[in-house]
């Protein structure tokens, strides 16, 4: 649960509420899954037997139901499955805490919105799994936009999107291209695979951003596919994220 009530409201507020006001008890009328969770110390303790799994996704398929706008529409749903589902949102917030400094308030509210229109009727199993896949998409669509047919949009290494003075011995003389060259650096040395940062460095440099063909002359001078290319570099700049605050910690 989120004990933080500037996240998604109070949780003590919210239980003694769904308790007080046997909101639980309502809800199992429509939705039988429900019945015999008379309170949240009940369903909590469903939620919290690991070796029931079938029953957790029951109990989370029907509070999304409960939740989504074509359902029954009901906050206290939503806002009991944000709880629920903190772990997840905790998570995937310190994934992607690189790309937002406020990560968390980004996965919460577009987890939200995945919630209010899930599409139970055609997804009614594994919600869990299948709102974590879409929240996921959806703040990494918003963070980091990308387009296979206007790579100019897609994410770059610097702020201007330049790093063709990487290969130049002169680099260190500029403060951005410096900090770059650092840090690819200290990822190599980090473990981080020197040909593919090599090979990112040599795509970079010679991309057009309007066209795939230079792409695909970097993938023929290094005797792979345009599409392996495009996994390596893809699995490069992860690892690059994935370094770059214990980077900044260390030059700090």
């Amino acid at each position: 649960m989120f004990y933080d009530p500037t996240i998604v409201g109070s949780w003590p507020e919210l239980a003694a509420r769904l308790d007080c006001d046997s909101i639980l008890v309502r809800w199992s009328a429509t939705e039988p899954t429900l019945a015999g969770l008379s309170s949240v110390h009940d369903l909590l303790a469903v939620w919290a037997e690991g070796s029931q799994d079938d029953r957790r996704d029951a109990v989370l398929a029907a509070l999304v139901r409960l939740a989504a706008v074509d359902g029954g529409r009901d906050d206290d749903a939503l806002l009991l499955t944000i709880h629920l589902l903190s772990g997840l949102v905790r998570t995937m917030a310190r994934q992607l805490a690189d790309l937002n400094p406020d990560s968390l308030a980004v996965v919460v509210g577009e987890l939200a919105c995945q919630i209010r229109r899930y599409p139970w009727r055609r997804r009614p199993r594994a919600i869990a799994a299948n709102l974590r896949a879409e929240t996921r998409r959806a703040v990494l669509a918003e963070l980091r936009p990308s387009s296979r047919y206007h790579p100019d949009r897609g994410e770059v290494l610097t702020v201007t999107g330049d790093i063709t003075r990487i290969a130049s011995a002169n680099a260190r003389e500029e403060g951005e291209d410096l900090d770059v060259v650092d840090l690819l650096q200290w990822a190599v040395r980090s473990g981080v695979d020197a040909e593919d940062v090599a090979l990112l460095i040599a795509t970079e440099c010679s991309r057009d951003r309007r066209h795939r063909r230079a792409d695909q002359q970097v993938a023929a001078e290094h005797g792979i596919t345009t599409r392996t290319l495009y996994r390596r570099r893809n699995r490069t700049l992860t690892a690059l994220r994935g370094v770059a605050p214990q980077y900044l910690a260390a030059v700090a």
